[in-house]
């Protein structure tokens, strides 16, 4: 089953688009940061305004030197999510600041138990193959967060981890030794670490960003190159216009990673959203929201990279590699463990819904509507009971049910009562596998920071000589 938001004709008519904006507006990067310099030694030109024009056979160039098939790994024989276009690999929501505590229901601030938790649980969750970090520690300080984050995720769940907020290439290179760690250590075989770099809307390079996302090229680690444009605040105020905006961020950020790591592996990250016409914040719930991700969807594809994207089951039907869906609430900055428990089960409906279906002697029933005839029913058939237990029972949705029924599960409490018992059933009990020993220790080493240097000691000087 296929849904397509774009004709062929409109895909091309978006990426000349795009090619245009790249070569004649071109990307905003300060002029006298290390990455101008680096683009300079290159053959590109940064003008003394900030400017890094683009032209459309450097970008077609580049492009093609990225790989189409890109491999996320776990640790500890977990399976790898191998983006080649053949199956979407679910991830949870990432990058929130807030979190719902399960035991009390406050609001507060986000930490690294949160993190822990978020992702134990999401190895608990068959459906999710890839953590996306889903929150911020706050309580870790600053130098050190992404790397105690990564070393708090990877202790709780053997899936992919993915970074969302490392913004300097020193915290790029810690994660980088830590993931070399698990990989040495025979923990790891392919990258179990890749991080997102997105690109400012409307077409601002962030030097520290992208600094760090090639660090994690060099190492052949995956980068996620990521738009996030807003339509009417930091794109064109149309869903072809947010379209727009991102295809032509992330391809033009690919090509400059290609330019400088030829081969290395990156992920076509689209997220075009809209704003919220009386505020100006995103707003997720703009309907158009389902058909820009889609479309950004077939744009990756156009360009034959690996796509990940958004928007539920409308971009499920485009088969993008990866699909983020679950856990975060108030515009992706809350992070609640019911709600993680409660996205899973919609994700594996949203799976079954795209999934394609046989249809054969055995799927039709037609000796079953032969035995039953006019009138009858198919609850006691032989056919009915080879096939009873492929029918979805919710347990964190509401059902329809008897009255009587509605009662006795309203005295249990709620369905989000029922699936934050679920969620702290889930992470007291599941078990994680620890991580190799000398992997750790290695690990551990890195989120601890380089010891501080020790104090000069001076010689002590002789006392002054009495006059």
């Amino acid at each position: 089953m296929r849904f397509e938001a774009l004709t062929g004709q409109e895909t091309k008519t978006v990426h000349r688009a795009a090619l245009q904006i790249l070569e004649e507006v071109g990307l905003h990067l300060p002029p006298a940061s290390t990455l101008a310099g680096r683009l300079r030694e290159a053959g590109l030109q940064v003008t003394p305004e900030g400017r890094l024009h683009l032209p459309a056979s450097f970008i077609e160039a580049a492009l093609a030197k990225a790989p189409r098939v890109v491999r996320l790994g776990g640790r500890d024989g977990r399976e790898t999510a191998v983006l080649d276009g053949r199956r979407t690999f679910i991830t949870t929501d990432g990058c929130g600041a807030w979190t719902i505590d399960p035991e009390s229901g406050e609001r507060r601030a986000s930490t690294l138990d949160d993190v822990a938790r978020s992702a134990r649980l999401t190895d608990a969750l068959e459906h999710y193959q890839v953590y996306w970090m889903m929150v911020s520690a706050g309580d870790a300080p600053l130098p050190l967060r992404t790397a105690r984050e990564y070393l708090t995720a990877a202790r709780n769940t053997t899936k992919h981890v993915q970074m969302i907020d490392v913004h300097r290439p020193e915290e790029a290179a810690a994660i980088v030794k830590m993931a070399r760690a698990l990989r040495e250590s025979g923990a790891a075989t392919d990258a179990p670490v890749s991080m997102l770099n997105s690109v400012v809307s409307p077409l601002r390079l962030d030097p520290g960003g992208c600094e760090a996302a090639l660090a994690f090229a060099a190492a052949g680690l995956p980068v996620a190159a990521c738009s996030m444009p807003i339509a009417s605040v930091t794109a064109p105020a149309t869903a072809p216009g947010s379209l727009l905006m991102s295809h032509a961020e992330i391809i033009g950020f690919t090509a400059l990673v290609q330019t400088l790591y030829p081969g290395a592996p990156v992920i076509y990250t689209g997220f075009p959203a809209f704003a919220d016409a009386r505020t100006g914040i995103t707003n997720y719930r703009d309907p158009r929201r389902w058909w820009a991700a889609a479309a950004a969807t077939q744009m990756g594809q156009s360009v034959r990279l690996p796509v990940f994207t958004s928007g539920e089951l409308a971009s499920l039907l485009e088969h993008p590699d990866m699909l983020c869906f679950g856990g975060l609430l108030e515009v992706s900055t809350v992070l609640s463990f019911e709600q993680l428990v409660i996205d899973h089960e919609i994700v594996r409906d949203m799976l079954l819904s795209a999934a394609p279906q046989p249809v054969d002697d055995e799927t039709l029933g037609v000796d079953a509507v032969r035995e039953v005839g006019p009138g009858g029913h198919f609850l006691s058939r032989r056919h009915t009971l080879r096939h009873i237990r492929e029918f979805v029972v919710p347990k964190f949705s509401e059902p329809a049910r008897p009255v009587e029924r509605a009662e006795q599960d309203a005295a249990r409490g709620s369905p989000g009562d029922a699936a934050r018992r679920e969620a702290l059933r889930l992470i007291a009990t599941h078990a994680v596998p620890p991580i190799d020993a000398r992997a750790a220790a290695a690990m551990e080493r890195v989120a601890d920071g380089p010891e501080p240097a020790r104090p000069e000691t001076r010689a002590r000087s002789s006392p002054p000589a009495k006059s």
